[in-house]
């Protein structure tokens, strides 16, 4: 009876709103039985998931610096005859479009990879490297689609004592570049105006802890290195410019006392005048002594007040419960892909059906 409707309606084409509920009706356990395997395989992916730990610290990246040399610092250098320069506060920070390609770069994933951590599945710290290569936290089903033949293949073990670290080399091990790549996919970075939000997400609460503290130190450190990269080398310059400069003082100063104790009691024109030159070329040497170090004081003051500062409105903390996966999630957009997917096997079928009639026809 049912067939010979579905033929009836697919047949003279009355595909009226009615009809097409009777057409589902009829298929209905198409629909449930797609409903049912995809949940099956939704559970089963939830099943095979690490746990994920996700971790969001939002930081207020700002700086110290005080524009116009306006107060003390500017006086002082006006005073020393010394001009420090303008010191913008748009110096000391980066373009937030840069945060992101720091985090993701080469030489930053590698310290992060070589970095010790606490793993509870490991009695003694352990490099990231190591934990990542070793532990795969990866879902189970993607890693054996990806490579079938993995399901074949022991554990990798690594031993850390023939890990280099400091070799600088133009290309990188496998297992490396797999190691880098998942440190890569656990660490995001937004931004908006001052405020930067770091995400980063690990299988174990302790150590997510961890590799969030880990990303903030290092992301400080290499912020710092590219806005101070100039002005330190400002005064790398100076304090070598000062050594210099004292020494030559120190000499000078050395050469006037000497002169002064093997000429005592001696008036001679010819003597006395080799005494002003030499007491010329001292205080001479030792105004330059004076400048330059003047200078180097400033420079550093400058350095100091560029540095950025990052504080912490939401600090990271040890999570009680893995943020992903979640089963309730899972079930809904099982149910959810299953039913529109169910649809869609149900069309085809009558379609398929469609075709058959008005060809025999």
């Amino acid at each position: 009876m049912t067939s010979q409707k579905t033929k009836q309606i697919l047949e003279r084409n009355q595909f009226s709103f009615i009809n097409l509920l009777r057409l589902l009706r009829f298929r209905l356990y198409l629909l449930l039985i797609t409903i049912s395997i995809v949940l099956i395989f939704g559970l089963g992916f939830y099943a095979a998931s690490p746990n994920s730990y996700q971790l969001n610290t939002v930081l207020l990246v700002e700086s110290n610096v005080q524009s116009g040399n306006s107060g003390g610092l500017g006086a002082l250098a006006q005073m020393s005859g010394v001009n420090i320069g303008s010191a913008n506060s748009d110096q000391a920070f980066l373009d937030p479009k840069l945060y992101p390609v720091i985090v993701q770069s080469k030489p930053f994933l590698k310290e992060l990879m070589f970095t010790k951590v606490k793993s509870e599945i490991y009695p003694d710290s352990l490099s990231l490297f190591k934990y990542l290569v070793e532990t795969k936290p990866e879902n189970e089903i993607i890693k054996f689609l990806k490579s079938p033949l993995s399901i074949l293949k022991g554990t990798p073990q690594i031993d850390e004592s023939l890990l280099n670290e400091d070799s600088i080399r133009g290309k990188y091990a496998p297992l490396e570049l797999y190691a880098m790549g998942q440190i890569g996919k656990r660490i995001s970075i937004t931004t908006e105006g001052n405020l930067l939000t770091l995400g980063t997400d690990m299988p174990e609460a302790e150590l997510s802890y961890q590799f969030s503290k880990m990303v903030r130190e290092l992301l400080e450190k290499y912020t710092s290195r590219y806005v101070l990269e100039k002005q330190s080398n400002q005064v790398s310059y100076l304090e070598g410019q000062n050594a210099i400069a004292e020494q030559n003082y120190r000499v000078a100063q050395n050469l006037l006392t000497r002169f002064k104790e093997q000429n005592q009691g001696v008036v001679l024109e010819s003597l006395r005048a080799r005494e002003q030159n030499l007491s010329a070329e001292s205080n001479l040497k030792f105004d330059l002594f004076r400048t330059i170090s003047q200078e180097l004081e400033l420079a550093k003051i400058k350095l100091n007040s560029l540095r950025p500062i990052f504080s912490e409105i939401e600090p990271p903390y040890i999570l009680n419960r893995p943020t992903a996966p979640k089963l309730p999630l899972t079930i809904a957009f099982s149910i959810i892909f299953g039913f529109f997917l169910g649809l869609a096997v149900i069309f085809l079928s009558y379609m398929r059906q469609y075709f058959q009639i008005h060809k025999s026809n």
